[in-house]
């Protein structure tokens, strides 16, 4: 992240100069050196950047990010869908730099979202990872028109994808689609197994940790009733 575009995020949220001058001291003036083959490098300063384990990084950044999310709900006019009548469109989600937006499958939209991430690249210095971007059409979407849009995005056409740990697609999720789930638990399992802990100890963790994963999904996505077996056997 720009520290110049933090900066301006800082006055337009109308924090004082004073406040300002404080955080950007605890952001910028960052120096650090690379180990190669056993010896340390010279020192390379930063230009930009948000440190991780620094409490207000997480804050700072979702302030920035909000310029993405404005100049969606300002610009992108063919942006969004309409999930019922009674309410505004549906235009994105945002965690972090997880971004997931939604759109009518038009050249329109496609240009119009091309230009505004453009922009928000130009503004904070971040870029696209091209590679890991991928779209996902309706079942409706023409080919002539996939091909349009992909050759204005340059994004990857799949026919499913995963956000924050949910599978998207455009079926039915079977029970396959829950095994990494599935040997996450198991995974974690095994591991407390090994220490010595005692059975109140096992049954705390298991609560306080195993029953947010299938919680968490199941509040998105129908589990079949052969995965909620397999948790309860667990």
């Amino acid at each position: 992240m720009g520290w110049p575009s933090l900066l301006q995020v800082l006055k337009i949220y109308k924090f004082p100069p004073s406040i300002c001058n404080i955080i950007l001291e605890c952001v910028r003036n960052v120096r650090f050196s690379i180990i190669l083959n056993g010896k340390l490098s010279n020192w390379i300063i930063a230009k930009s950047g948000l440190h991780q384990g620094f409490p207000l990084s997480p804050y700072l950044f979702i302030m920035c990010f909000q310029l993405f999310s404005h100049a969606i709900n300002q610009r992108g006019h063919h942006l969004g869908v309409c999930i019922t009548p009674k309410y505004p469109k549906l235009s994105h989600l945002l965690f972090a730099d997880d971004v997931l937006i939604f759109s009518k499958a038009t050249s329109t939209a496609a240009l119009e979202l091309k230009s505004i991430v453009s922009d928000f690249c130009s503004w904070t210095g971040q870029n696209i990872n091209a590679p890991k971007s991928q779209i996902l059409y309706g079942k409706l979407v023409k080919h002539s028109m996939k091909k349009q849009i992909k050759r204005i995005l340059n994004f990857k056409e799949v026919k499913e994808m995963n956000y924050l740990g949910i599978k998207l697609a455009l079926r039915r999720l079977k029970s396959f689609d829950f095994q990494q789930m599935i040997d996450n638990i198991l995974e974690r399992l095994n591991t407390w197994g090994s220490k010595q802990l005692s059975m109140a100890g096992k049954i705390t963790l298991v609560k306080s940790s195993l029953l947010t994963m299938p919680s968490f999904l199941s509040t998105h996505s129908l589990i079949p009733k052969k995965i909620c077996y397999k948790l309860i056997i667990l």
